[in-house]
This record gives structure tokens, C-alpha cells and sequence, in this order.
């Protein structure tokens, strides 16, 4: 594996070991600057009250503890690496207990879920690191029930000239898989999805395109 792709798994894309502790076991239970583009999914998103929700990419937790202090009836979260799943639980393991979260290893292109199974399916900086987004938000219309939401929060396309402020781009941007809104809405549209808005944010410090779109 190129050293590349290990430094951008390290710290991003399958974070691991002391690195993931650091990164997603503090306080803040992800990196700085992500909890604004949590704000804006769930504003995306609506209300949750009784709603069985999905995160794909869940990281260390703090977006599924959100989804459930917002009176989600039940959250599930899917994560490749399998240190970050053991924050995730760690972070919110009185949920996992009493049976309101449910956790799996896996891949986002391999929903380990029945069809229908979930009302709300989010995804938070990650859709940019998925090499196969058609397979994904194919099982995502899948195991979303019918007149149930997506939201998708990922750095859109194209990526901004690199920079002193764009540091990032340096660093990330030639593994990352972005989409400007038109593509990003031919996606869903040809994944079966209804209502395909694509926006921007207004108050993320860095690129952020919001997508809100409806299983048919």
C-alpha cells in the first residue's frame, strides 16, 4: 500500500490504535470541526423523534448520540474499522445496554440490515472516502423504508485549489471522491430516490454539501 494511503487510513479513512483514541476517544468524540457538520445533517435531517435511524460511517459515536438525545426510538451505526466501532460503543454504551443502538462491523456497499429496516439513514464525512457510492446508496434505498430520508454531509466537488487554508487538500484531496451538485443528484436520482435537494452550507469553516433525498 502506497505511504499515501496509509497515512490517509491512519488518521481518516480506518483510523486505528492511538491514533483513533486521540482522534475520536476525547471529549469531542471526533475530530475538530466536525461537529458543526453534524449540526447542519441534523438540521437536514428534521425531527427524529421516533424514528429508526442509520449512520454509515459512525465514527466515534457523537452523531449516533445526538440522533438518540433526539428521541430516535432506535440508532444503528456501521463502521469499518473496527477500533473506531470500540469508541463508538465505549461512547455510548448505556444505549448499546439497553438495546436502543445497535453496532456493526462491515461494509457500506454490504448493509448487514433486513429491507425497510430503518425510517432515517445519515452519513457524515464519509461519503467522500467510499469507492463505490452507487453500490452504497443502492442499500441505502434498500434497507430505508418507503417515504423514509437520506442525508448525506460530504465536501463536495471540485476540490478547492490547494492552500495554507486548504491545507487538507494536500494531504486528503487525491484519495477523496467528490461530486459537484449536479452529479451528486444524478446519483440518487438513478439509486431511486425522490425530492433530491443538494445545498451547501453556510457555516461550515470548510466545503460542505448537504444532501437530503426521499425513498420512493
Amino acid at each position: 500500500m502506497p505511504l499515501a494511503d496509509r497515512l490517509i487510513d491512519a488518521t481518516a479513512r480506518r483510523p486505528s490504535g492511538w491514533i483513533a483514541r486521540k482522534t475520536y476517544g476525547g471529549p469531542l468524540g471526533a475530530p475538530k470541526g466536525h461537529e458543526t457538520v453534524f449540526d447542519e445533517v441534523l438540521d437536514v435531517a428534521g425531527p427524529l423523534e421516533g424514528a429508526r435511524c442509520l449512520e454509515v460511517g459512525c465514527g466515534g459515536g457523537r452523531l449516533l448520540e445526538r440522533v438518540l438525545a433526539a428521541d430516535a426510538a432506535s440508532a444503528a451505526g456501521l463502521d469499518h474499522s473496527p477500533d473506531i466501532l470500540a469508541l463508538c460503543r465505549e461512547r455510548n454504551r448505556e444505549a448499546v445496554e439497553r438495546g436502543a443502538l445497535e453496532l456493526k462491523l462491515g461494509d457500506a456497499a454490504r448493509l448487514p440490515w433486513p429491507d425497510d429496516a430503518f425510517t432515517v439513514a445519515l452519513s457524515a464525512n464519509t461519503f467522500f472516502f467510499l469507492q463505490q457510492p452507487e453500490l452504497v446508496l443502492a442499500e441505502l434505498h434498500r434497507v430505508v423504508s418507503p417515504g423514509g430520508r437520506v442525508v448525506i454531509g460530504t465536501v463536495p466537488g471540485p476540490l478547492p485549489t490547494p492552500s495554507l487554508r486548504n491545507w487538507w487538500v494536500w494531504v486528503w484531496g487525491s484519495r477523496m471522491h467528490v461530486y459537484d451538485d449536479e452529479a451528486m443528484r444524478s446519483m440518487l436520482d438513478a439509486a431511486g430516490f425522490a425530492e433530491v435537494a443538494v445545498t451547501r452550507s453556510s457555516r461550515s469553516a470548510e466545503p460542505l454539501q448537504l444532501v437530503r433525498a426521499v425513498r420512493r
